[in-house]
């Protein structure tokens, strides 16, 4: 016999669904609690998804909340918590249909509505959805992937490159995490998310070119790649200045406590030394792309910036690289003849 309950709920709750300061929760026997909402209506619609077949449901909205549930907790957190945006707004468009009847104009009218106030947005929902439907496949539950086919809304590519001067004001007004952040992120050209986890736990030894040198492993969890990246000059600075204190936390980017930061914390708080110096539309992300430029104008082979940013193609990187370009076009400095000799020879040959 189960044990009784002991948060009780004015509600006819099924099993394992709890009532807690007025949200719901699903607890299963194994892996981890998930969010029902605080609707009870909502919040039964949402546990049956879980519990039954999306077969049995049959609905869009269905084959997504099994989706939310199965697949998208092995994703990164950061990616996790952007596809569960992405479906609630798939939901709301698409969840009604039968998600065997989904069909490619109900998918591109989705993306042409949504697209008038949010294309990027709208972009990514339909990636999302066309995961949705892959992982579907696999299972056998559907026969084909709607979004095939449909075409994308035109996206423009980051072109904002931070200036050198830009990236030292900020520098020398924020406090001491954000100055390491912005540290590990130019040196490494790492996704900010990824370093915040780094550590002491990630200086490893390796042997490179006939001799021991420490290093930074990074684990990309974007790419799954792991990345050693060889611990020198500022990036060398910092990880000394990090075993330097006189207690060394876990994380080299931490609270006053020791604490992790989010990737949430950590941005707000550059924000507002971003705006504090007055400049605008500069972002953590903004830095790894200026780091992945800079080591391209420095010199540095395409191949080698490829392998730090964790590229599958070296024409990913460039196309990386070369929208953050601002350098001038220089123009035609090609001498034109003024032409006399070439009459003189036309009059002479007439002769």
């Amino acid at each position: 016999m189960g044990r009784h309950r002991k948060i009780f709920s004015k509600h006819d709750l099924p099993p394992r669904v709890y009532e807690h300061h007025g949200a719901f929760r699903y607890v299963p026997r194994e892996g981890k609690k998930v969010s029902l909402g605080r609707d009870y209506g909502e919040a039964m619609r949402k546990w049956a998804s879980i519990v039954k077949p999306a077969e049995e449901l049959g609905t869009v909205s269905s084959l997504i909340d099994w989706y939310m549930v199965n697949i998208a907790p092995n994703k990164s957190p950061r990616t996790f918590a952007d596809n569960q945006k992405e479906s609630e707004y798939l939901k709301r468009g698409l969840g009604h249909i039968p998600y065997s009847q989904l069909k490619p104009h109900h998918v591109a009218t989705y993306r042409d509505t949504r697209g008038k106030d949010a294309p990027v947005r709208a972009n990514r929902e339909k990636a999302l959805l066309s995961h949705v439907y892959t992982k579907a496949m696999e299972k056998g539950m559907v026969d084909f992937n709607p979004c095939r086919g449909v075409r994308r809304n035109a996206e423009k590519a980051r072109e904002r490159m931070i200036e050198d001067h830009e990236y030292q004001t900020v520098l020398a007004k924020a406090e001491p995490s954000v100055k390491r952040m912005m540290t590990l992120i130019y040196r490494t050209c790492q996704r900010p998310e990824d370093l915040l986890k780094a550590g002491i736990s990630n200086i490893k030894k390796v042997q490179h070119e006939g001799r021991e040198v420490r290093v930074l492993r990074v684990s990309q969890g974007k790419t799954g790649k792991t990345v050693d990246i060889v611990l020198a000059g500022d990036l060398e600075a910092v990880v000394d200045e990090h075993l330097r204190e006189s207690t060394v936390w876990p994380t080299f980017v931490h609270t006053r406590a020791g604490k992790k930061y989010t990737y949430s914390g950590i941005a707000a708080m550059f924000r507002r030394y971003v705006k504090k110096v007055g400049l605008a539309d500069f972002g953590l992300y903004d830095i790894k792309g200026k780091g992945a430029t800079d080591m391209y104008r420095a010199g540095v082979p395409l191949e080698r910036i490829q392998h730090l940013l964790g590229h599958d193609s070296v024409t990913t990187t460039e196309i990386y690289i070369k929208a953050r370009l601002p350098d001038v076009a220089m123009p035609n400095m090609r001498e034109i003849p003024d032409g006399k000799a070439g009459i003189e020879t036309v009059a002479a040959s007439a002769r």
